[in-house]
């Protein structure tokens, strides 16, 4: 029975040996067939430090790579998981982390495509110059609209990298604003230690919204970079989130109390309010374009916006200016710089009592300076003149 059954069935096919699978066939970091990094693959660094040694150590070749393995940091830096957040610092502080190096295959590519274009016109022989005229216009058209995508992306790619680095170096800034507290908490309240850490703060800030030019038209096309992009997008998007809350808790805070700060302490406060005015408008311009980078509309929050009256505003620049005023006269008083009429005054008590005037050459020291500076004084023409009066008065007084 069974000699009829291996009669009818099929002869087994060989064996065929089993490829050894790439390990990174299906990890979106490091597979380029994926343009955008999978939400699971990005938490999957932070539990295990192998494989997030081995994105760090990883050199991309391409933007999409580099856009990639940034966004891939920038995720794990966002996260209160203190382990892998460490890993990343000492990893951008040994330099690990390098810059793409610009590759010209893509613009090749392109460029290739476009001539062996021209080319196929060119066989054609068209009979109506003014198309065939129109139809190579709109080949350079084509090109240079590439180019300045690639330059955009290029840009972007850069900025990028070094807003990855800027957090690394200043995360007790960063990780502060997580959790809205000064990074270091001192017992006696330092009004010059927080001034130092909101100006800090303003400046991660400002350059986010360095990307806002590069994220405009980037929305405008539609390219393999698009999506990390966007995605890109929604993280600075919520780390703008966290600091301008930040910054406007403290300044509106500032705000009711302002009239009990020192002169100096109260100029920066002014300052403060200035700064975050024009940072209110910049935020509301990234604000209005969430709809191209949060397609999920309920995972971006309404914001709390910084609100001032203009009554407010003018109170406090009418204190700060008499702030101003009473720190210039205090600068002078404290240089105590004689004029030239407190000299003569005090010249001339001198030669009324000659008791003071051997005081005053103790006190100076009898150097070249100030003999020079002394019969400037008593044989200038000015001198000389009320010198002149006084004695004739003193004549009429005796006669």
């Amino acid at each position: 029975m069974n000699f009829i059954k291996s009669i009818f069935s099929k002869p087994s096919a060989p064996q065929q040996k089993q490829q050894p699978k790439n390990p990174n066939s299906d990890f979106s970091i490091l597979d380029p067939q994926f343009t955008q990094v999978r939400l699971r693959d990005a938490k999957l660094l932070i539990k295990d430090m192998r494989r997030l040694e081995q994105v760090v150590n990883y050199q991309p070749e391409s933007i999409n790579e580099q856009l990639k393995k940034c966004y891939a940091l920038h995720i794990i830096l966002s996260s209160d998981q203190y382990q892998a957040i460490d890993k990343v610092v000492m990893c951008c502080e040994k330099n690990n982390i390098k810059p793409v190096a610009h590759t010209t295959q893509a613009r090749t590519a392109v460029t290739t495509n476009i001539n062996q274009t021209c080319q196929i016109l060119s066989d054609q022989q068209m009979i109506a110059t003014q198309y065939q005229n129109s139809m190579y216009l709109n080949v350079s058209d084509q090109l240079q609209l590439y180019e300045q995508i690639h330059q955009n992306e290029s840009e972007f790619m850069n900025t990028y990298f070094n807003y990855i680095q800027r957090i690394t170096q200043n995360s007790d800034i960063y990780n502060s604003c997580k959790f809205h507290q000064y990074p270091y908490q001192d017992e006696t309240f330092n009004r010059k230690l927080q001034f130092l850490w909101l100006f800090k703060i303003i400046n991660m800030l400002n350059f986010k919204f360095g990307f806002l030019p590069y994220l405009q038209f980037s929305f405008n096309q539609k390219t393999q970079n698009s999506f990390i992009i966007r995605d890109i997008a929604y993280l600075i998007y919520k780390d703008c989130l966290l600091e301008y809350g930040f910054l406007r808790n403290e300044i509106t805070d500032m705000i009711d109390s302002y009239s009990q700060f020192q002169v100096r302490d109260s100029l920066q406060f002014y300052e403060l309010v200035v700064i975050m005015l024009e940072i209110d408008k910049k935020m509301k311009i990234f604000y209005e374009m969430r709809q191209q980078f949060a397609l999920n509309s309920s995972s971006v929050r309404d914001v709390k916006w910084f609100v001032i009256e203009k009554k407010q505003l003018i109170e406090i620049e009418n204190f700060v200016s008499k702030a101003k005023l009473l720190n210039t006269a205090q600068f002078k008083k404290s240089l105590m710089v004689p004029t030239q009429k407190i000299v003569m005054e005090n010249l001339q008590k001198v030669m009324m009592d000659p008791s003071l005037m051997e005081n005053s050459f103790l006190k100076e020291p009898t150097t070249a300076k100030n003999i020079k500076r002394i019969n400037e004084l008593l044989y200038s023409p000015l001198n000389s003149k009320q010198i002149k009066i006084s004695n004739h008065s003193r004549q009429l007084s005796k006669n």
